[in-house]
């Protein structure tokens, strides 16, 4: 596979790559995991609706919870990259960016013998430099495109709303599986369920990034 220009790799974090995608086609994305208690009730959520997502881990989560990390593998959710302890991208030297990348990427290699290939920087956080630093190490930019805010530790409704009121078919939600303001993401959970359900009955369907924007997970 060829090696992506930086702008290919940045209209993926847009979801505007002109490619096919199903009608009415959405993708469930959780950052900032994996954990012990958070974690583990999204993917039973998950596992009760039958439903694939993608998990954009941190690489000294994994190297605290490998088990957790083996669950999704195990369950047939796509593992990416969140960095190593999560800095902002473009506060720190391109020689680190790709070092946060790699690190986690063995972290989460040693565990379940997969190397991502989607990556999404911390925060969103990208220039031009970081764009094409990451691009030319043969990574996809992922980011989103309806952000629900539950780690400000909003309610299931609120978090519900966010998605709701925002999603369209391709796109991108932004949630999280650990973290969040006072370690609490009950919104997330509340919310997962109901958020499922409304959508299927719009006749959505979920996919992961992978199959998507049709990119291969992993080297």
């Amino acid at each position: 596979m060829r090696k992506r220009t930086p702008e290919e790799a940045y209209s993926y974090a847009n979801t505007a790559a002109p490619i096919s995608r199903r009608a009415k086609e959405v993708a469930l994305t959780f950052d900032d995991g994996p954990d012990q208690y958070w974690t583990p009730r999204v993917l039973d959520i998950l596992a009760h609706y039958q439903m694939k997502a993608t998990f954009f881990c941190v690489g000294q989560m994994v190297k605290y919870y490998p088990k957790m990390l083996e669950r999704m593998a195990s369950e047939g959710h796509v593992i990416g990259n969140h960095s190593w302890d999560h800095p902002y991208f473009t506060k720190i030297p391109l020689t680190a960016v790709i070092e946060q990348i790699e690190r986690t990427s063995e972290q989460i290699e040693s565990v379940v013998g997969l190397w991502p290939r989607l990556v999404r920087p911390p925060y969103g956080a990208v220039n031009e430099d970081v764009i094409g630093t990451i691009a030319a190490a043969g990574n996809e930019i992922i980011l989103w495109d309806v952000d629900s805010w539950d780690w400000k530790g909003l309610s299931g409704p609120q978090v519900a709303r966010n998605i709701l009121g925002h999603v369209s078919s391709g796109s991108v939600v932004l949630q999280h599986c650990a973290g969040g303001t006072k370690d609490t993401l009950k919104g997330t959970v509340d919310a997962l369920p109901y958020v499922i359900e409304v959508l299927s009955e719009q006749s959505y369907t979920f996919a992961t990034i992978s199959e998507m924007f049709h990119l291969s997970a992993y080297r």
